[in-house]
């Protein structure tokens, strides 16, 4: 009897303190272009401007000695587990959209790189 009556407290404390998460978080500069329109950029005759133009402002921009680099990065994190008692299981993918330019001290196109992940939609 004393057992039942342990359960029956033990029971629903425990149902209590099991659970579900799901988090999804975004950081950075989101991708809004075509990443066909990359394309358009020629190294040697694009400019700084041409590359703001076509893009929008960049997550970072970064004045090395004699190049200047346009960077563009977004983040996008899923996150979702269970909780229970004994055991737990949490599960976590972050995909970056990355875009990478660098002019030279006349602000003009020298080197770049992207990586966009396609949309899955």
């Amino acid at each position: 009897m004393q057992y039942l009556r342990c359960l029956t407290i033990l029971l629903p404390s425990a149902a209590l303190l099991m659970g579900c998460v799901q988090f999804s978080g975004n950081r950075g500069v989101e991708v809004t272009w075509d990443p066909d329109a990359i394309s358009k950029l020629e190294k040697g005759k694009s400019t700084r401007e041409d590359v703001l133009t076509l893009l929008g402002p960049p997550s970072q921009v970064i004045a090395l000695e004699n190049e200047t680099v346009l960077y563009y990065l977004y983040e996008r994190t899923e996150f979702g587990g269970v909780i229970l008692i004994l055991f737990n299981r949490l599960d976590r993918t972050t995909d970056y959209d990355r875009a990478v330019f660098f002019f030279n001290k006349d602000d003009v196109l020298i080197e770049y790189a992207t990586r966009i992940k396609p949309d899955e939609t």
